[in-house]
Parts: structure tokens; C-alpha cells; sequence
């Protein structure tokens, strides 16, 4: 593992050291430098078992959900967008921008009616369940991201609608986070005057504890993290006692959802350049 200014009480390798599944591998290569010849032949095999259950139109069971948390897996493997069944994928969730939001266009809804209770009953990877649109949306503008697509004008259209009405106290907390995190990752938004407001909201909320009044600590922090503006760093530094404290004796983070929430601490203090 590479130097750190974090001193944790455990050991998150325990833990990271048994998953085998995409966070897994993603965790063992991108944070602890120790992918192993096991890891290759994992890798291959879970290839396999994702491609096997896409459909030929590209989704995974045409539900957004289902088929962005798969493109994500794939990207955690890491096959990037030239990749056929990537591709096919992220087509497939570039058919479902068929959404105008309050006269806004550019938003991603696939019309399965078992949309929402899917995302409500999931909680794996960087989103979390709001408003079925504010899910769905942001998750795939963040997929193109992941895969180097920002470019692409469809998604230059969402984060330019998201940029015409976005504040950060027009929705719940999941539905906040959910857009301010693709906001501050993308190019076009970044360095803009919403992200900056949205960011100095979270600094007002955030407590003595370093949680965030109202918000998923996790999910949160890992947002924050992949900003540069100062007032996030700052938030970051402030959160970190909570980081320490809240790590479980095995080596991970959370209660329920140990994997997403390890992986949203570790990938987050990497992205900090705490790790």
C-alpha cells in the first residue's frame, strides 16, 4: 500500500482482501497496488457471468438501475468504453434520454415501471435512491465520465439542463448528492458557480462530528472528494475523525452495505491524496 497520512485501527486490506467482486479487485489494484495472478483469473470469470445475462439490445433486464450498476462493474474490471458490451450498454442508456425535466432536456428514463422500486430496494455503488430520475440521470452522465465520454453532446445536454436549475436545496439529500457529485466531476460544471454554492451548502450543514445534517455520510464525503475547490478539501479534513472512528473491527466501513461503503471511503481518501 502506498504511503498514507491516515492512521487507521484496522487494517482495511482484511477486509478488501477476501471480496471477490469487481470493488474487490478495483480495491486491491487501485489502493493497495497487490492485484494477483488469482485476481486475472477472477476477473475473466466474472467477465463472463456479467456479459452472459445482457441482453441483446444492451440493458441488463431493460432496467436502468440493473444496467448502470453492471456498466459500472465492468468499468471496476477494467474494460473501458471500447469494449463491445460496454458499448453496447451505454448505447443502450443513451436510448433511454428521452426525458424533459421542467422544460430541461437530456434526462435518462427508461419507462420500466419497475424502476423505482428496483432503485429503492438497491443500494450499491455512488448513488443512492431520490427521485427515479435523479437516480437514473446522474448515474449514467457519471458512467460516460467514468469511461471518458464527457464529450459526448448528450451528456454535455444533461449537465448544461442540470446547470439552468440546479441548487442544492431544490430536493431531498439523495437527489442532491446524487447531481452535485456528477457536477463537480464534470469538466463543463466543475469550477462553476452552482458547484461552488452546492458545496458551501454542505459546509454549513456539516457538524462538529463531520457528518453532514441530513445527508449520507458516505456518499457524501466520497462526492466531496473528488473536488478541488478549497471549502471541500476543508470539509474533508473534517470529516476524517469520523472516517476513523466508524471503521468497523474486520477493516471496513458501514453496517448494511459494507462493500459500497468501504469502497466510497477508500476510493475517496485516495481521491483526497490521503492514500
Amino acid at each position: 500500500m502506498s504511503s498514507s497520512s491516515i492512521q487507521f485501527r484496522f487494517d482495511p486490506m482484511d477486509f478488501v482482501a477476501d471480496l471477490d467482486t469487481p470493488v474487490g479487485i478495483h480495491l486491491r489494484r487501485a489502493i493497495f497496488d497487490e492485484e494477483t495472478g488469482a485476481d486475472t483469473e477472477l476477473r475473466k470469470r466474472i467477465h463472463k457471468e456479467l456479459i452472459s445475462t445482457q441482453l441483446a439490445d444492451g440493458s441488463w433486464d431493460q432496467i436502468s438501475v440493473h444496467t448502470a450498476n453492471n456498466l459500472w462493474n465492468l468499468g471496476l474490471l477494467g474494460y473501458s468504453a471500447n469494449d463491445k458490451n460496454v458499448k453496447k450498454g451505454l448505447d443502450w442508456l443513451l436510448s433511454t434520454q428521452n426525458y424533459e425535466y421542467r422544460g430541461n432536456p437530456g434526462f435518462f428514463h427508461s419507462g420500466n415501471r419497475k424502476e423505482s422500486s428496483t432503485m429503492r430496494s438497491t443500494n450499491y455503488g455512488e448513488f443512492g435512491p431520490g427521485c427515479t430520475i435523479f437516480y437514473t440521470t446522474p448515474y449514467a452522465v457519471h458512467l460516460f465520465h467514468m469511461y471518458g465520454l464527457d464529450k459526448m453532446k448528450q451528456v454535455q445536454q444533461t449537465v448544461n439542463s442540470y446547470l439552468k436549475f440546479w441548487t442544492p436545496d431544490w430536493c431531498g439529500a439523495w437527489c442532491t448528492i446524487n447531481v452535485l457529485r456528477v457536477l463537480i466531476e464534470h469538466p463543463k460544471s466543475a469550477n462553476t458557480k452552482r458547484v461552488r454554492n452546492g458545496i458551501n451548502h454542505l459546509a454549513d450543514i456539516q457538524t462538529k462530528t463531520g457528518s453532514w445534517k441530513g445527508f449520507p455520510f458516505y456518499h457524501t464525503f466520497h462526492a466531496l472528494s473528488r473536488s478541488n475547490q478549497t471549502a471541500a478539501k476543508k470539509q474533508i479534513e473534517n470529516a476524517l475523525p469520523a472516517i476513523i472512528r466508524r471503521q468497523n473491527k474486520d477493516g471496513s466501513w458501514g453496517r448494511k452495505k459494507t462493500e459500497t461503503q468501504t469502497f466510497l471511503v477508500l476510493d475517496g481518501l485516495k481521491n483526497a491524496g490521503l492514500l
